[in-house]
């Protein structure tokens, strides 16, 4: 499949235009969706510069052509409008690229295996993100005990791909201070086994406290994993995000370097932390909200945390888990007062929530 980087010009979806000069790049021979009722794919189109020009068959569409026109034949391969994901951490997303990959990890030996190849190759360096999935190998969850002897000294964070739970080994662990006298923070939960020792899972705000000391990535480091996520997204079809960022504004302000060196590769919305409101309409008002590629203005909120790390918030208990009802990350008077002192101040708001339909069924809010 084909995903322009463009944007189509809705007129010229329901229309044949004609260029008043020559385009630029010339594509026949596919099959171009344009939602226009009763003639939903036509089979060419002209770009000019940045600009679909016209849409239409391939004889009208060729006829453009001038003597600098690049002709390309799709063979036959269907083209839409670049896909929009409208929830992503693109920031730590691209950084995961170079980082251990667990996602599709099936089992626990694998899960191990992988940890332990990183930790081989980078002794004594962070090793983070991961985006495992316990529920690939029957829903057990992982503990340190699985890495800390191919690990040793090299502290390991990897996270869930929720986002809501992470694993970390003893000697991570050490280094955060957690053992079996820490209590359990607002908003978070360390994971005990039966003696009351942490099995390395944390969830929600507990890791926070291993978050902080994980060595924050360079300017520079940054900004090359955005090139590599840029890459990714768009072999994929993704030409516009909204970036939910990573507990800061490191992200925006990547996204606005990257934008100044004319290296923005994709469009971005980008949002910060609701608690951040203040600085953000301070913000505003001195740099206004963006232009049609690096959009912000917007606030995130958060309720709770995830169905697969047991902390959305429910009014029962947890079949699978009936110690708990799951919890709430920030006070909800405290998020009301954000929310409601954010929209006076004009700003965009979006809250993580879920929301409980019935005893075994919710969905998430965004």
């Amino acid at each position: 499949m084909t995903v322009l980087k463009t944007t189509f010009a809705m007129a010229l979806l329901f229309l044949v235009g004609f260029a008043a000069v020559a385009p630029t790049t010339i594509y026949v021979n596919g099959k171009v969706w344009t939602d226009a009722k009763g003639d939903e794919f036509a089979h060419a189109f002209a770009v000019d510069a940045d600009r679909i020009v016209a849409v239409g068959n391939d004889e009208k569409i060729r006829a453009l052509a001038g003597r600098q026109t690049r002709i390309v034949d799709l063979g036959g391969k269907l083209v839409v409008p670049g896909f929009i994901d409208n929830h992503t951490h693109f920031v730590d997303s691209a950084l995961s690229l170079a980082s251990v990959d667990l996602r599709d990890a099936a089992t626990p030996a694998e899960f191990s295996r992988r940890i332990a190849k990183r930790a081989n190759e980078r002794p004594g360096e962070w090793i983070t993100h991961g985006n495992w999935d316990h529920e690939l190998w029957g829903a057990k969850l992982p503990a340190r005990e699985w890495i800390d002897r191919e690990t040793g000294e090299t502290p390991v964070f990897v996270v869930r791909l929720d986002g809501h739970m992470g694993l970390a080994n003893t000697a991570a662990l050490k280094l955060a201070g957690i053992d079996a006298r820490t209590p359990d923070p607002a908003g978070g939960e360390i994971i005990r086994d039966a003696a009351g020792k942490p099995t390395g899972l944390l969830k929600d705000t507990a890791m926070n406290a291993v978050y902080g000391l994980i060595p924050p990535p360079s300017a520079q480091r940054i900004d090359e994993a955005l090139q590599r996520g840029f890459q990714e997204a768009l072999s994929h079809g993704v030409t516009q995000i909204h970036d939910m960022s990573d507990g800061n504004w490191r992200a925006l302000e990547s996204f606005r370097r990257a934008h100044a060196a004319g290296k923005l590769g994709i469009r971005v919305y980008s949002f910060v932390p609701i608690a951040d409101w203040r600085k953000m309409a301070e913000f505003v008002r001195e740099h206004g909200r963006g232009d049609d590629w690096l959009r912000w203005g917007a606030l995130k909120g958060f309720v709770d945390g995830s169905l697969g790390s047991t902390t959305a918030w429910f009014h029962e208990p947890y079949d699978d888990a009936p110690g708990t009802r799951g919890l709430t990350m920030v006070d909800p008077q405290e998020l009301a007062q954000q929310i409601h002192d954010a929209d006076r101040a004009g700003l965009h708001v979006a809250v993580h929530a879920y929301m409980e339909i019935g005893r075994a069924s919710c969905r998430e809010r965004v």
